[in-house]
């Protein structure tokens, strides 16, 4: 990406939803699961059946006396998605200074468009018991290929040993989650929200519920996303369900009060990245929404209007996570550099790029006040990114605060080819007109 493309982004001259921005590429990710991906996602769950209850291939791998026996070979291959990283003039800022100061080379990959068709790139190899070429890779949670690749033992157990940052630093939002007790497999890159927005100009008295979705009010003025997870999980949240521990009965609870939304006549339409353009123009003035396109919206005066809901029912949060594949060769590289962006000064700098959730809060006084090689690196990102460091430290959706993290919701965590069958039946014909 050039200069110039970036500074049109936040000045107003590019939609910003053209730029990785906070949730761009999550449409297309969860697209590839539900709907592309599924048949793919079918044959795969075929392997993990099988292994049940056989001894996994890492059972000796990751381990305390297994990891003492590793040692650095100074490179690192780390497969991630695109322009998710601070990057100036084509080279990212953090990296340069870890293999600086570690002697490690880091080979990075933006090679993850979505997690199932980066999933079978690697599964071929994980199979045949062969490095995949990457040690580390970034999936995110609540796709089943993270789930298929830790049934399947085809993930190192990470050394607790060598997280002294993520220890020290990592936010509650990452720490221990839902998908990943205890962080056994996983650290969490960056998250974001999927919420709801609405145009202030239209919509005077929102309140902060989700049933601002389902307001007779709004009829035909009301989007929904195309992504059946993200739409099973606002159904289940106005029926004051946790979708986390929802069971399949209250599944089709929420599908009923989907397509009676429907039927009643309150949606437009069923968006996929395009209903942002939609809150823009006025033709749509609430909908399901990701934090990251109203962010970037909210930094043209143009779309100030746009609001972002803290519901009271609670944002999905969706986390992409770093995990290292069986058969890395460079495992304790990689566990160097996983925790090289657990520290606030270098968290500050990707944060200031990205503007996700940042995983790591003490990375916010690093902007407003930084005290280390982050000095530098905020200064020569400056002029690209056109914004005051403030704009990111004292944004809720990048820092949130208690109240944000309390209302935070995972998504259900699926357990079998089975129950992911019986979600898409019930959600996917909403969507599709059936």
């Amino acid at each position: 990406m050039s200069d110039n493309t970036r500074n049109d982004a936040t000045g107003g001259g590019i939609d910003p939803a053209l730029w990785r921005g906070l949730t761009q590429p999550r449409l297309s990710r969860r697209q590839a699961l539900g709907v592309a991906g599924g048949g793919l996602a079918a044959g795969i769950f075929l392997d993990a059946a099988a292994a049940s209850g056989a001894s996994l291939p890492n059972a000796k791998v990751g381990t305390p006396s297994w990891w003492k026996k590793q040692n650095l070979h100074h490179t690192v291959n780390f497969a991630n998605w695109p322009l998710y990283i601070d990057t100036l003039k084509g080279k990212s800022l953090s990296l340069d200074h870890f293999t600086t100061t570690t002697k490690i080379k880091v080979n990075y990959f933006t090679v993850i468009d979505d997690n199932t068709s980066f999933y079978a790139k690697i599964r071929p190899s994980l199979a045949a018991q062969q490095y995949t070429g990457y040690d580390i890779v970034v999936m995110t949670n609540n796709n089943p290929p993270l789930g298929y690749l830790i049934e399947l033992g085809w993930l190192i157990p990470l050394d607790h040993s060598m997280m002294t940052n993520f220890n020290k630093y990592a936010g509650p939002l990452v720490k221990n989650p839902a998908w990943d007790r205890g962080n056994k497999y996983t650290m969490a890159w960056q998250s974001g929200w999927t919420s709801v927005a609405y145009n202030s100009k239209q919509v005077k008295n929102p309140g902060d519920s989700v049933q601002l979705l389902f307001n007779k009010k709004y009829a035909g003025r009301i989007g929904m996303l195309s992504d059946p997870f993200e739409l099973g999980s606002v159904g289940l949240l106005a029926l004051g369900i946790e979708p986390a521990t929802s069971t399949e009965s209250e599944w089709s609870k929420a599908a009923k009060l989907l397509q009676k939304q429907k039927s009643d006549g309150l949606v437009a339409a069923y968006y996929d990245q395009s209903y942002i353009q939609h809150l823009k123009n006025g033709d749509v003035w609430v909908s399901q929404a990701y934090s990251g396109d109203i962010y970037q919206a909210n930094l043209s005066n143009k779309y100030k209007d746009l609001v972002l809901m803290i519901p009271k029912e609670g944002l999905m949060m969706w986390t992409d996570n770093m995990c290292i594949p069986l058969y890395a060769q460079n495992p304790k590289d990689a566990m160097t550099l996983m925790d090289y962006y657990y520290s606030p000064v270098t968290q500050s700098v990707v944060e200031y790029y990205n503007d996700y959730i940042c995983p790591v809060p003490g990375a916010k006084q690093q902007l407003l006040r930084p005290t280390g090689w982050n000095k530098g690196a905020l200064s020569a990102l400056k002029p690209e990114i056109g914004l005051p460091y403030s704009a990111t430290a004292n944004s809720p959706l990048v820092f949130p605060s208690g109240r944000e993290q309390k209302l935070t919701k995972t998504y259900y965590q699926f357990k079998n080819q089975d129950e992911i069958n019986a979600w898409t039946s019930l959600f996917l014909p909403i969507i599709q007109g059936a």
